[in-house]
Protein backbone atom coordinates (compact mmCIF):
# COMPACT_ATOMS: atom_id res chain seq x y z
CA UNK A 1 0.00 0.00 0.00
CA UNK A 2 2.87 2.44 1.31
CA UNK A 3 4.45 1.43 -2.15
CA UNK A 4 1.72 2.52 -4.55
CA UNK A 5 1.27 5.74 -2.56
CA UNK A 6 4.67 6.36 -2.89
CA UNK A 7 4.26 5.35 -6.75
CA UNK A 8 1.40 7.86 -7.65
CA UNK A 9 2.68 10.84 -5.64
CA UNK A 10 5.91 10.48 -7.73
CA UNK A 11 3.81 10.28 -11.15
CA UNK A 12 1.52 13.54 -9.77
CA UNK A 13 4.78 15.36 -8.94
CA UNK A 14 6.21 14.23 -12.66
CA UNK A 15 3.22 15.67 -14.43
CA UNK A 16 3.30 18.90 -12.08
CA UNK A 17 6.45 19.68 -13.21
CA UNK A 18 6.34 18.83 -16.72
CA UNK A 19 2.44 21.10 -16.76
CA UNK A 20 4.73 23.85 -14.98
CA UNK A 21 7.58 23.92 -17.86
CA UNK A 22 4.84 23.46 -20.16
CA UNK A 23 2.82 26.54 -18.94
CA UNK A 24 6.23 28.46 -18.36
CA UNK A 25 7.01 27.30 -21.74
CA UNK A 26 3.84 28.84 -23.39
CA UNK A 27 2.61 31.51 -20.88
CA UNK A 28 2.29 34.84 -22.80
CA UNK A 29 4.50 37.41 -21.05
CA UNK A 30 4.27 41.60 -20.72
CA UNK A 31 6.01 44.66 -20.05
CA UNK A 32 5.13 48.48 -19.69
CA UNK A 33 6.44 51.18 -19.17
CA UNK A 34 6.14 55.02 -19.59
CA UNK A 35 8.99 58.11 -19.81
CA UNK A 36 7.88 61.53 -19.15
CA UNK A 37 8.91 63.71 -22.05
CA UNK A 38 7.02 66.95 -21.04
CA UNK A 39 9.57 69.63 -21.92
CA UNK A 40 10.97 72.38 -19.46
CA UNK A 41 12.17 74.83 -22.47
CA UNK A 42 9.30 76.66 -25.13
CA UNK A 43 9.17 74.49 -27.83
CA UNK A 44 7.14 74.51 -31.73
CA UNK A 45 4.01 73.18 -31.34
CA UNK A 46 3.25 70.99 -34.51
CA UNK A 47 -0.25 69.45 -36.38
CA UNK A 48 -1.43 73.39 -37.84
CA UNK A 49 0.23 75.52 -40.14
CA UNK A 50 2.56 78.31 -39.68
CA UNK A 51 0.57 80.60 -40.86
CA UNK A 52 -1.27 80.92 -37.27
CA UNK A 53 0.99 79.23 -35.36
CA UNK A 54 4.33 80.97 -35.70
CA UNK A 55 5.98 81.57 -32.15
CA UNK A 56 6.88 78.48 -29.47
CA UNK A 57 5.04 77.35 -26.71
CA UNK A 58 3.80 79.64 -23.88
CA UNK A 59 3.17 76.92 -21.39
CA UNK A 60 2.22 73.67 -20.41
CA UNK A 61 -1.35 71.85 -19.10
CA UNK A 62 -0.70 68.39 -18.23
CA UNK A 63 2.42 65.80 -19.23
CA UNK A 64 3.40 64.00 -22.02
CA UNK A 65 5.11 60.61 -22.31
CA UNK A 66 6.38 58.06 -24.49
CA UNK A 67 4.61 54.38 -23.57
CA UNK A 68 5.89 51.19 -24.49
CA UNK A 69 4.31 47.72 -23.98
CA UNK A 70 6.42 44.75 -25.09
CA UNK A 71 5.05 41.17 -25.54
CA UNK A 72 7.37 37.92 -24.97
CA UNK A 73 6.52 34.71 -25.98
CA UNK A 74 9.59 32.73 -24.68
CA UNK A 75 10.53 32.97 -28.98
CA UNK A 76 10.25 36.29 -29.73
CA UNK A 77 9.21 39.96 -28.39
CA UNK A 78 7.08 42.66 -30.05
CA UNK A 79 6.95 46.12 -29.00
CA UNK A 80 4.41 48.61 -29.67
CA UNK A 81 5.84 51.76 -28.51
CA UNK A 82 2.99 55.30 -28.99
CA UNK A 83 4.81 58.91 -27.96
CA UNK A 84 2.97 61.85 -27.54
CA UNK A 85 3.58 64.20 -30.11
CA UNK A 86 2.09 64.76 -33.89
CA UNK A 87 4.00 61.95 -35.44
CA UNK A 88 7.37 61.12 -37.23
CA UNK A 89 8.38 61.14 -40.79
CA UNK A 90 8.90 58.01 -42.49
CA UNK A 91 12.55 58.63 -42.57
CA UNK A 92 12.62 59.47 -38.80
CA UNK A 93 10.61 56.07 -38.03
CA UNK A 94 12.80 54.21 -40.00
CA UNK A 95 16.08 55.21 -38.09
CA UNK A 96 14.52 55.40 -34.70
CA UNK A 97 13.18 51.53 -35.31
CA UNK A 98 16.87 50.33 -36.16
CA UNK A 99 18.24 51.77 -33.17
CA UNK A 100 15.54 49.85 -30.75
CA UNK A 101 16.64 47.08 -32.33
CA UNK A 102 20.17 47.12 -32.23
CA UNK A 103 19.77 48.63 -28.42
CA UNK A 104 17.05 45.94 -27.24
CA UNK A 105 17.33 42.83 -29.86
CA UNK A 106 13.64 43.25 -30.68
CA UNK A 107 13.52 42.66 -34.32
CA UNK A 108 12.85 45.49 -36.78
CA UNK A 109 9.37 44.11 -37.89
CA UNK A 110 8.32 43.04 -34.89
CA UNK A 111 8.34 46.70 -33.79
CA UNK A 112 5.30 49.22 -34.30
CA UNK A 113 6.54 53.08 -33.90
CA UNK A 114 3.40 55.49 -33.29
CA UNK A 115 2.23 58.86 -32.42
CA UNK A 116 -0.98 59.82 -31.05
CA UNK A 117 -0.74 62.42 -33.33
CA UNK A 118 -1.11 65.50 -31.30
CA UNK A 119 -1.61 68.78 -32.30
CA UNK A 120 -0.88 70.51 -29.24
CA UNK A 121 2.26 68.68 -28.92
CA UNK A 122 6.31 69.58 -29.93
CA UNK A 123 6.97 68.57 -33.33
CA UNK A 124 10.33 66.70 -34.26
CA UNK A 125 10.88 69.46 -37.02
CA UNK A 126 13.70 70.73 -37.24
CA UNK A 127 12.82 74.04 -35.40
CA UNK A 128 13.12 72.22 -32.41
CA UNK A 129 16.12 70.62 -33.78
CA UNK A 130 18.68 72.82 -31.45
CA UNK A 131 16.78 71.89 -28.27
CA UNK A 132 17.53 69.81 -25.09
CA UNK A 133 14.11 68.32 -25.88
CA UNK A 134 14.84 67.37 -29.11
CA UNK A 135 18.29 65.79 -28.29
CA UNK A 136 16.77 63.18 -25.62
CA UNK A 137 13.97 62.49 -27.14
CA UNK A 138 15.32 58.85 -28.63
CA UNK A 139 16.89 58.03 -25.29
CA UNK A 140 13.43 58.59 -23.77
CA UNK A 141 11.95 56.02 -26.42
CA UNK A 142 15.06 53.53 -25.87
CA UNK A 143 14.61 53.73 -21.96
CA UNK A 144 10.40 53.30 -22.56
CA UNK A 145 11.50 50.36 -24.30
CA UNK A 146 13.82 48.77 -22.02
CA UNK A 147 12.36 49.43 -18.83
CA UNK A 148 9.19 47.75 -20.48
CA UNK A 149 11.58 45.02 -21.25
CA UNK A 150 12.55 44.99 -17.15
CA UNK A 151 8.84 44.73 -16.48
CA UNK A 152 8.31 41.34 -18.40
CA UNK A 153 6.51 38.64 -16.22
CA UNK A 154 3.56 36.27 -17.44
CA UNK A 155 0.26 37.67 -17.72
CA UNK A 156 -3.27 36.73 -18.44
CA UNK A 157 -5.01 39.26 -21.28
CA UNK A 158 -8.78 39.52 -22.00
CA UNK A 159 -10.95 42.44 -24.38
CA UNK A 160 -13.56 43.61 -24.60
CA UNK A 161 -15.20 46.60 -27.04
CA UNK A 162 -16.50 49.85 -25.41
CA UNK A 163 -18.58 52.68 -27.56
CA UNK A 164 -17.58 56.45 -27.54
CA UNK A 165 -18.89 59.37 -29.20
CA UNK A 166 -16.64 62.21 -28.34
CA UNK A 167 -16.04 62.08 -31.88
CA UNK A 168 -17.81 64.03 -35.06
CA UNK A 169 -17.26 63.20 -38.46
CA UNK A 170 -15.53 66.76 -39.91
CA UNK A 171 -16.42 66.41 -43.46
CA UNK A 172 -19.06 68.88 -43.85
CA UNK A 173 -21.49 69.68 -46.80
CA UNK A 174 -21.26 73.26 -47.10
CA UNK A 175 -24.88 75.59 -47.58
CA UNK A 176 -24.97 78.26 -50.45
CA UNK A 177 -23.10 81.15 -47.50
CA UNK A 178 -21.52 84.58 -47.88
CA UNK A 179 -18.93 84.70 -44.72
CA UNK A 180 -15.53 86.46 -43.77
CA UNK A 181 -15.00 82.78 -42.22
CA UNK A 182 -12.39 80.55 -44.48
CA UNK A 183 -13.35 76.82 -44.57
CA UNK A 184 -10.11 76.47 -42.09
CA UNK A 185 -9.53 78.87 -39.88
CA UNK A 186 -7.08 77.17 -38.34
CA UNK A 187 -5.00 76.95 -41.36
CA UNK A 188 -5.56 80.66 -43.34
CA UNK A 189 -7.98 83.00 -41.22
CA UNK A 190 -9.15 86.85 -42.02
CA UNK A 191 -8.74 87.23 -38.27
CA UNK A 192 -5.62 85.95 -36.82
CA UNK A 193 -1.82 85.26 -38.17
CA UNK A 194 -0.23 86.15 -41.72
CA UNK A 195 -3.25 86.81 -43.46
CA UNK A 196 -4.88 88.96 -40.96
CA UNK A 197 -6.62 91.62 -42.45
CA UNK A 198 -7.97 95.31 -41.34
CA UNK A 199 -9.97 94.63 -44.79
CA UNK A 200 -11.51 91.42 -44.47
CA UNK A 201 -13.60 89.94 -47.48
CA UNK A 202 -16.95 88.01 -48.04
CA UNK A 203 -16.31 84.23 -49.44
CA UNK A 204 -18.29 82.53 -51.05
CA UNK A 205 -19.06 78.66 -50.01
CA UNK A 206 -21.52 77.19 -52.68
CA UNK A 207 -24.35 73.88 -51.69
CA UNK A 208 -22.56 70.12 -51.76
CA UNK A 209 -19.00 71.52 -51.45
CA UNK A 210 -16.73 69.82 -48.42
CA UNK A 211 -14.67 71.44 -46.30
CA UNK A 212 -13.25 70.74 -42.69
CA UNK A 213 -15.71 71.45 -40.35
CA UNK A 214 -18.10 69.45 -37.73
CA UNK A 215 -20.89 67.12 -39.26
CA UNK A 216 -23.21 65.87 -36.41
CA UNK A 217 -25.28 63.86 -38.63
CA UNK A 218 -22.00 62.01 -40.62
CA UNK A 219 -20.33 58.45 -39.74
CA UNK A 220 -17.69 57.81 -36.92
CA UNK A 221 -16.26 54.71 -35.55
CA UNK A 222 -18.15 54.53 -32.15
CA UNK A 223 -15.48 51.43 -31.07
CA UNK A 224 -13.27 51.27 -27.94
CA UNK A 225 -11.25 48.42 -28.64
CA UNK A 226 -10.08 47.39 -25.09
CA UNK A 227 -7.21 44.95 -24.18
CA UNK A 228 -6.90 44.07 -20.43
CA UNK A 229 -3.43 42.89 -18.57
CA UNK A 230 -3.27 41.15 -15.54
CA UNK A 231 -0.43 39.81 -12.87
CA UNK A 232 -1.14 35.98 -12.81
CA UNK A 233 -2.55 37.07 -9.69
CA UNK A 234 -5.41 38.43 -10.86
CA UNK A 235 -4.14 41.62 -9.98
CA UNK A 236 -4.23 43.99 -12.95
CA UNK A 237 -1.56 45.83 -14.66
CA UNK A 238 -2.27 47.56 -17.69
CA UNK A 239 -4.66 48.57 -20.65
CA UNK A 240 -4.58 49.16 -24.30
CA UNK A 241 -6.54 51.47 -25.53
CA UNK A 242 -7.62 51.88 -29.10
CA UNK A 243 -9.87 54.87 -30.56
CA UNK A 244 -10.14 56.42 -33.90
CA UNK A 245 -10.29 59.96 -33.28
CA UNK A 246 -7.86 62.99 -34.34
CA UNK A 247 -6.38 64.76 -30.86
CA UNK A 248 -7.25 68.16 -32.17
CA UNK A 249 -9.53 69.76 -29.68
CA UNK A 250 -7.15 72.13 -29.25
CA UNK A 251 -6.84 74.78 -32.75
CA UNK A 252 -4.23 76.63 -33.94
CA UNK A 253 -4.36 79.55 -31.77
CA UNK A 254 -3.58 77.54 -28.88
CA UNK A 255 -0.12 77.97 -28.20
CA UNK A 256 0.41 75.85 -24.93
CA UNK A 257 1.50 72.28 -24.54
CA UNK A 258 -1.26 69.54 -23.94
CA UNK A 259 -1.79 66.07 -23.72
CA UNK A 260 -4.71 66.31 -25.66
CA UNK A 261 -7.73 64.36 -24.46
CA UNK A 262 -6.24 61.13 -25.34
CA UNK A 263 -4.18 61.72 -22.74
CA UNK A 264 -6.05 63.25 -20.37
CA UNK A 265 -8.30 59.84 -20.49
CA UNK A 266 -5.27 58.22 -19.67
CA UNK A 267 -4.29 60.49 -17.04
CA UNK A 268 -8.06 59.81 -15.54
CA UNK A 269 -7.48 55.86 -16.33
CA UNK A 270 -4.32 55.91 -14.57
CA UNK A 271 -6.05 57.51 -11.49
CA UNK A 272 -8.89 55.27 -11.09
CA UNK A 273 -7.37 52.44 -11.72
CA UNK A 274 -3.81 52.99 -9.83
CA UNK A 275 -2.00 49.26 -10.54
CA UNK A 276 -2.72 49.99 -14.20
CA UNK A 277 -0.43 51.70 -16.87
CA UNK A 278 -2.00 52.55 -19.85
CA UNK A 279 -0.94 52.98 -23.66
CA UNK A 280 -3.63 54.64 -26.40
CA UNK A 281 -2.95 54.01 -29.91
CA UNK A 282 -5.31 55.90 -32.26
CA UNK A 283 -7.27 53.99 -34.90
CA UNK A 284 -8.45 55.14 -38.36
CA UNK A 285 -9.23 58.82 -38.01
CA UNK A 286 -8.26 60.38 -41.13
CA UNK A 287 -12.45 61.93 -41.13
CA UNK A 288 -12.69 62.30 -37.53
CA UNK A 289 -12.58 64.92 -35.18
CA UNK A 290 -13.35 65.49 -31.64
CA UNK A 291 -17.21 67.08 -31.15
CA UNK A 292 -15.63 70.66 -30.82
CA UNK A 293 -12.36 71.84 -32.36
CA UNK A 294 -10.81 75.47 -31.04
CA UNK A 295 -11.11 77.32 -34.29
CA UNK A 296 -13.96 75.81 -36.16
CA UNK A 297 -17.50 76.73 -35.82
CA UNK A 298 -17.55 79.32 -33.11
CA UNK A 299 -15.08 77.07 -30.91
CA UNK A 300 -12.58 78.72 -28.49
CA UNK A 301 -9.88 77.09 -27.23
CA UNK A 302 -10.29 75.74 -23.74
CA UNK A 303 -7.77 73.57 -21.98
CA UNK A 304 -9.97 72.41 -19.23
CA UNK A 305 -12.89 71.37 -21.72
CA UNK A 306 -10.07 69.50 -23.67
CA UNK A 307 -9.35 67.81 -20.73
CA UNK A 308 -13.21 66.79 -19.86
CA UNK A 309 -13.54 65.55 -23.14
CA UNK A 310 -10.69 62.73 -22.41
CA UNK A 311 -12.55 62.04 -18.84
CA UNK A 312 -15.69 61.09 -20.75
CA UNK A 313 -13.93 58.37 -22.58
CA UNK A 314 -11.94 57.29 -19.67
CA UNK A 315 -15.48 56.56 -17.66
CA UNK A 316 -16.39 54.52 -20.77
CA UNK A 317 -12.90 52.20 -20.34
CA UNK A 318 -12.94 52.30 -16.92
CA UNK A 319 -16.07 50.41 -16.82
CA UNK A 320 -15.44 48.61 -19.90
CA UNK A 321 -11.99 47.85 -17.62
CA UNK A 322 -13.60 46.42 -14.60
CA UNK A 323 -15.71 43.74 -17.03
CA UNK A 324 -13.04 42.12 -18.66
CA UNK A 325 -12.61 38.82 -17.04
CA UNK A 326 -8.72 37.65 -18.15
CA UNK A 327 -7.65 34.36 -18.95
CA UNK A 328 -4.37 32.91 -20.17
CA UNK A 329 -3.67 33.57 -23.57
CA UNK A 330 -4.30 29.85 -25.55
CA UNK A 331 -2.12 30.55 -28.39
CA UNK A 332 0.11 33.57 -26.79
CA UNK A 333 3.10 32.95 -30.20
CA UNK A 334 3.67 36.01 -31.31
CA UNK A 335 2.90 36.36 -35.56
CA UNK A 336 4.00 39.31 -37.30
CA UNK A 337 3.30 40.15 -40.92
CA UNK A 338 5.38 42.74 -42.90
CA UNK A 339 4.36 43.89 -46.18
CA UNK A 340 4.34 46.65 -48.85
CA UNK A 341 0.87 46.98 -50.26
CA UNK A 342 1.87 48.74 -53.59
CA UNK A 343 -0.89 51.58 -54.11
CA UNK A 344 -1.35 53.53 -57.12
CA UNK A 345 -0.99 57.58 -56.95
CA UNK A 346 -3.10 60.36 -57.99
CA UNK A 347 -2.86 61.52 -61.77
CA UNK A 348 -1.42 64.83 -60.64
CA UNK A 349 0.88 63.44 -58.98
CA UNK A 350 1.91 60.69 -62.28
CA UNK A 351 1.91 63.93 -64.03
CA UNK A 352 5.40 65.93 -61.91
CA UNK A 353 7.32 62.60 -62.63
CA UNK A 354 5.62 59.89 -65.06
CA UNK A 355 8.13 57.17 -63.67
CA UNK A 356 6.36 56.60 -61.00
CA UNK A 357 3.21 55.55 -60.83
CA UNK A 358 2.51 53.68 -57.59
CA UNK A 359 4.00 53.96 -54.08
CA UNK A 360 4.42 51.04 -51.60
CA UNK A 361 3.10 51.59 -48.47
CA UNK A 362 4.82 49.78 -45.60
CA UNK A 363 1.89 47.67 -43.04
CA UNK A 364 2.27 45.74 -39.83
CA UNK A 365 0.17 42.89 -38.85
CA UNK A 366 0.68 41.63 -35.34
CA UNK A 367 -1.50 38.92 -34.02
CA UNK A 368 -1.31 37.57 -30.32
CA UNK A 369 -4.27 35.06 -29.50
CA UNK A 370 -7.53 36.82 -30.09
CA UNK A 371 -5.85 40.37 -30.74
CA UNK A 372 -4.63 41.74 -33.97
CA UNK A 373 -2.85 45.16 -34.38
CA UNK A 374 -2.82 46.56 -37.93
CA UNK A 375 -0.47 49.83 -38.98
CA UNK A 376 -1.54 52.27 -41.12
CA UNK A 377 1.46 54.62 -41.49
CA UNK A 378 -0.65 57.58 -41.57
CA UNK A 379 -4.28 59.21 -41.37
CA UNK A 380 -6.75 56.12 -42.47
CA UNK A 381 -10.40 57.01 -43.16
CA UNK A 382 -12.56 55.25 -40.60
CA UNK A 383 -14.80 53.12 -42.94
CA UNK A 384 -11.55 51.54 -44.25
CA UNK A 385 -10.35 50.92 -40.42
CA UNK A 386 -14.23 49.18 -40.24
CA UNK A 387 -13.57 47.62 -43.74
CA UNK A 388 -10.46 46.17 -42.19
CA UNK A 389 -10.94 45.51 -38.66
CA UNK A 390 -13.87 43.27 -39.52
CA UNK A 391 -11.73 41.01 -42.46
CA UNK A 392 -9.44 40.33 -39.20
CA UNK A 393 -12.28 38.11 -38.54
CA UNK A 394 -10.55 38.53 -34.60
CA UNK A 395 -12.76 39.03 -31.74
CA UNK A 396 -10.43 42.16 -30.83
CA UNK A 397 -9.13 44.23 -34.01
CA UNK A 398 -7.31 47.43 -33.46
CA UNK A 399 -5.65 50.18 -36.05
CA UNK A 400 -2.86 51.72 -35.01
CA UNK A 401 -2.66 54.75 -37.32
CA UNK A 402 0.05 56.87 -37.66
CA UNK A 403 2.36 53.36 -37.37
CA UNK A 404 5.39 53.23 -38.70
CA UNK A 405 5.99 55.79 -40.83
CA UNK A 406 3.48 59.20 -42.35
CA UNK A 407 2.28 58.54 -46.03
CA UNK A 408 -0.88 61.03 -45.14
CA UNK A 409 -4.36 60.02 -46.18
CA UNK A 410 -6.05 57.12 -47.59
CA UNK A 411 -9.37 58.57 -48.12
CA UNK A 412 -12.94 56.20 -49.41
CA UNK A 413 -13.30 56.23 -53.02
CA UNK A 414 -16.24 58.13 -52.53
CA UNK A 415 -14.85 61.11 -50.79
CA UNK A 416 -12.79 61.49 -54.11
CA UNK A 417 -15.80 61.97 -55.59
CA UNK A 418 -16.64 64.65 -53.00
CA UNK A 419 -13.35 66.57 -52.67
CA UNK A 420 -12.39 68.03 -49.76
CA UNK A 421 -9.04 69.04 -47.81
CA UNK A 422 -8.36 65.33 -47.57
CA UNK A 423 -9.13 63.77 -50.92
CA UNK A 424 -7.25 67.23 -52.22
CA UNK A 425 -3.95 66.26 -49.93
CA UNK A 426 -3.82 62.64 -50.39
CA UNK A 427 -1.02 61.06 -53.17
CA UNK A 428 -3.31 57.98 -53.69
CA UNK A 429 -5.77 57.11 -56.29
CA UNK A 430 -9.48 56.30 -55.70
CA UNK A 431 -8.98 53.03 -56.42
CA UNK A 432 -6.39 52.58 -53.79
CA UNK A 433 -9.23 51.76 -50.91
CA UNK A 434 -9.74 49.08 -52.81
CA UNK A 435 -6.11 47.78 -53.20
CA UNK A 436 -5.49 48.05 -49.26
CA UNK A 437 -8.18 46.00 -48.40
CA UNK A 438 -7.33 43.23 -50.50
CA UNK A 439 -3.89 43.49 -49.75
CA UNK A 440 -4.31 43.45 -46.12
CA UNK A 441 -6.97 40.38 -46.37
CA UNK A 442 -3.54 39.00 -48.28
CA UNK A 443 -1.37 39.65 -45.25
CA UNK A 444 -4.10 38.02 -42.36
CA UNK A 445 -4.80 34.92 -44.44
CA UNK A 446 -0.81 34.11 -43.44
CA UNK A 447 -1.19 35.22 -39.89
CA UNK A 448 -3.84 31.85 -39.05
Amino acid sequence: MKNSQLALAFIFLLQFFAFEGLSSEFTLRAGIAKVDITPVESLYLGGYDSSLRGDPSDGIYGKLYVRSLVFDDNTSRSAIIEADITGFSTEYSIALRRLIEDETGIPYENIILGSVHNHAAPTLGSNNSETEWYRQFNNNVLKSVKDAIADLEPVKIGGAIGTSYIAMNRRKRMEDTLSYLTFDENNSSQSAGVYKTDNPVLIREMEGVYRLGSNPKGPIDPEVGIMRIDKLSGRPKAVFVNYACHPTSLGARNNTISPEWNGHMLEYIEEMLPDVTGIFSNGAAGDINPRFVGGLEGNVDCLERTAQLGQEIGREVVRVFNTIQTEYALNPEIKVVNENIVLPLKYNHVMRDFRQTTLDLPVTALKIDEFIWITYPGELFHEIGQQVKASTHSRYSFIVGYGNGSYGYLPTQAAHSEGGYEPNSTRFAPISEKIFVRGIERMLSKLY
